[in-house]
């Protein structure tokens, strides 16, 4: 079972583009399934992505990657064992840390007869709202874009040429192996490529290693 994270800062317009290329995926003939996670009590995107037809599961009350990764990986396993997709797509809350996010899907290998394959990591930067959340969550916003594989600047049917530029400079600036994509889930750009990254390429599962070295590259040695 491949497992597909979307990540990215509230109103980056993660939810709209998720249901857009689910849609592209199912299209294809794949069995899909949306998990979404959010921070607070009442997870109101869950009830959006509903209105399109889609089956939401969501976990509240925490991070997916943290305080309630027992509970992500079970859901993983019930998800794997009656209903058996072949993709499962997440929306993690704005908080979650992408490598830890693939620790915790990981875990559900141990309840079910089940393989975790990861599609490459894709975090959304929002071109109009960058300069706001690198002022707001800086390393936050740097630890996405550095766990990413893919990062889509998001937004381009309304951002400016100058807001395109300078998202694509903080990218290459934090991750500078990243793939770079400009997308709009509103006016359908990027999306197909964004399902033939899903459907046919794969990300390295979880390492300890590997992302103790993200984090003293983004932290050690003084920095902020």
């Amino acid at each position: 079972m491949k497992l597909a994270q979307i990540a990215g800062f509230l109103g980056s317009g993660k939810t709209t583009l998720l249901i857009e290329i689910s849609r592209e995926l199912v299209s294809r003939g794949h069995r899909l399934a949306i998990i979404v996670n959010d921070v607070g009590e009442i997870n109101v995107d869950a009830k959006f992505i509903e209105t399109y037809g889609l089956k939401a599961k969501e976990i509240s009350g925490g991070c997916i990657c943290c305080q309630i990764a027992g509970s992500f990986a079970n859901t993983i396993a019930i998800l794997h064992n009656t209903f058996k997709p072949d993709i499962v797509i997440v929306e993690p809350s704005g908080v979650a840390i992408p490598w830890g996010l693939k620790r915790a899907a990981e875990y559900s290998e141990a309840e079910c007869d089940v393989i975790i394959e990861h599609a490459p990591v894709i975090t959304l930067v929002d071109a109009i709202r960058i300069d706001l959340l690198m002022d707001a969550v800086k390393r936050l916003v740097e630890t996405q874009i550095r766990e990413a594989d893919v990062v889509l600047i998001n937004k381009v049917d309304a951002a400016s040429e100058e807001q395109i530029e300078k998202s694509r400079q903080l990218i290459r600036s934090i991750n500078p192996s990243a793939e770079i994509l400009l997308a709009s889930g509103r006016g359908g750009k990027g999306l197909k490529e964004v399902a033939d990254i899903i459907e046919k390429r794969i990300s390295p599962r979880y390492d300890e290693a590997v992302e103790k070295e993200l984090l003293r590259k983004q932290y050690g040695g003084g920095q902020q």
